[in-house]
């Protein structure tokens, strides 16, 4: 059995069989970022927290859903990176015996691609504006204020629904 240790970190450039993987699945990953942005709901936003800690912490409606749409897209983005990073690693292990460090992976994902930035940017502004949106149809009052009943009975429900058998 070989001591992950005693393995040697090749450092000569990227085979052209390897730069071919990254390019193919690099895109997916991207994409997937994009989706997210595009598809996120405010039931995303709120699943697993805790009303009573944002009631404490947050008083406009738009910075509720700057902060949770930051933390929910911070955590599907790991993943997404995570998921990235192992295929990569096990994809280079199995087809070039190159061991990538992890500097070397995360110098692919900051590789300038300002039209992709860019995309995701508006994605993310698309994000903050449509579900500030919803978050005012469905959980404001009439006099624009944050219903904060109505928003703990919402992130509640979640609870509630996932605890069900």
């Amino acid at each position: 059995m070989t001591n992950l240790l005693d393995i040697s970190v090749k450092t000569e450039p990227l085979s052209q069989e390897v730069r071919n993987y990254i390019d193919a699945n690099l895109h997916s990953l991207q994409q997937a970022r994009l989706d997210t942005r595009n598809t996120a709901t405010l039931e995303d936003l709120f699943k697993s927290r805790n009303p009573y800690f944002l009631r404490s912490t947050r008083k406009v409606a738009f910075q509720l859903v700057r902060y949770c749409l930051d933390n929910y897209l911070l955590s599907v983005d790991e993943n997404h990176f995570a998921n990235f990073s192992r295929d990569l690693a096990t994809f280079t292990a199995r087809h070039s015996q190159l061991i990538l460090e992890p500097s070397a992976i995360l110098a692919l994902f900051a590789q300038d691609d300002l039209p992709l930035r860019i995309e995701l940017l508006t994605a993310y502004d698309r994000a903050i504006n449509r579900l500030t949106h919803h978050f005012y149809v469905e959980l404001c009052d009439e006099n624009a204020d944050i219903d904060w009943e109505r928003l703990t009975r919402f992130i509640c429900d979640f609870d509630a629904a996932s605890q069900a058998p």
